[in-house]
């Protein structure tokens, strides 16, 4: 059952009051249900007859919400229609091109974690492949463009250098950071490139660079689970923090694509016995326990994910409606604007628990330093500071001469 059916369940959990989601977006929700009933089933057939039903947006619309193999494999169990046909004929050669890209960044991920055990580095795979076999139970119901990994910040630049001698080059020079500061905490992650095959790959010291949601908070490095990737143990993060972390960076975004619900639900139906009071611990000492349930509330709003009484509760008493009706608006939209970003940052605000929270993520909006800053000028530590005050400086610049005035090259307004 999903949010088509507007069934009892997810009624008592939010109010009915939605904003109408397009008929090719709930075609998606229908397909991307763990086991798709009658209901469900009845409303794909019906959709597919209707004339209004737009097949090439559909298709575009499940390539930006991640969810195009659910919708492949879904289409391929129903009875063999036509129409059925038809679409399954357009979205094969997607499909097959998404499955080779998966193969491919998965045995990249088992060449890269044996090349940092070989060293001795302790790494953690997440989303990806790991999350792919975690949550969805194999690696080809979820497209995923690049791999990320955790690594401590004491092995970053040895990792770098693995990196390097296996044909990546890192997104930014890594040799011209000499101190810390600059190197580690004007962003989170640094992507690396191999351009010949076409893969990316994310090395990660922390989680998010900004909301104050440090990564040390989500303690990564306790509970570590193992997940097999063709016969290979892959270390990854617990279920817990897996959810938690998820879930954050799915409320970070506003929620704006549909996979990371569908991640939300998999994760809670395959994950067993979860320890919610351990979750939402970490949560309330983030001042995250909103964001983390708006992720919940939504599984459940559209998927019908089953959840204890407790967590039920919990979600109905933290009052996340406008937030829920805000996500099904959002989810609705082609072409966000800047000005809907600003609108987004102040959902994601009032998503933090406490003023104290609400304050430091407006404060590290405006002025904590991120690539921008250092794609400008590249300073010792000992200039570390003088990144602050660029940051508002240079977003006003974006705003009014590239925005407004339009007289910003195109990197310049990147």
């Amino acid at each position: 059952m999903s949010y088509i059916q507007a069934e009892s369940s997810v009624k008592h959990l939010t109010s009915d009051c939605r904003t109408p989601l397009s008929l090719e977006l709930r075609f998606l929700i229908a397909c991307s249900q763990t086991e798709p009933d009658q209901k469900d089933i009845d409303f794909i057939l019906g959709a597919l007859e209707n004339p209004t039903f737009d097949t090439r947006h559909l298709i575009a619309l499940s390539h930006h919400h991640g969810v195009l193999p659910l919708l492949y494999k879904t289409l391929q169990n129903l009875d063999e229609a036509d129409n059925i046909q038809y679409l399954l004929s357009k979205l094969k050669p997607l499909y097959i091109s998404l499955l080779k890209k998966n193969m491919l960044m998965t045995g990249e991920l088992i060449k890269i974690m044996n090349l940092f055990e070989e060293v001795d580095v302790e790494a953690l795979a997440f989303k990806g492949p790991a999350l792919a076999q975690e949550a969805y139970g194999d690696i080809t119901s979820r497209q995923y463009g690049d791999l990320d990994i955790l690594v401590h910040k004491k092995d970053f630049r040895s990792v770098a250098e693995i990196m390097r001698a296996n044909g990546y080059t890192p997104l930014y020079p890594i040799e011209t950071f000499h101190g810390d500061k600059v190197m580690f905490e004007m962003n989170n992650d640094c992507p690396f490139y191999d351009r010949k095959r076409g893969l990316a790959v994310e090395i990660h010291w922390d989680f998010f660079r900004k909301l104050a949601l440090p990564t040390e908070a989500f303690f990564p490095w306790k509970n570590v689970e193992t997940v097999v990737i063709n016969g290979r143990r892959i270390r990854t993060l617990s279920r817990e923090t897996h959810l938690l972390y998820h879930s954050l960076h799915g409320a970070k975004h506003a929620w704006e694509r549909l996979i990371w619900i569908v991640d939300i639900d998999r994760l809670i139906r395959n994950s067993g016995n979860l320890d919610w009071d351990e979750i939402i611990s970490m949560a309330r000492k983030m001042g995250a326990e909103k964001m983390f349930f708006s992720g919940v509330a939504l599984s459940r709003r559209y998927f019908s994910t089953p959840l204890p009484p407790s967590i039920l509760k919990r979600c109905r008493n933290l009052n996340l409606d406008s937030f829920l009706a805000y996500v099904d608006s959002e989810l609705n939209r082609d072409n966000p604007t800047p000005e809907n970003s600003l609108t987004k940052l102040a959902k994601v605000i009032a998503l933090r628990d406490s003023l104290r929270y609400k304050a430091a993520t407006l404060l590290e909006f405006l002025f904590r330093p991120g690539i921008n800053e250092r794609r400008g000028i590249v300073l010792s530590d000992r200039w570390f500071w003088l990144y602050w005050p660029l940051r508002p400086l240079g977003m006003g610049y974006r705003f009014l001469f590239c925005r407004k005035l339009k007289l910003c090259s195109p990197a310049e307004n990147s």
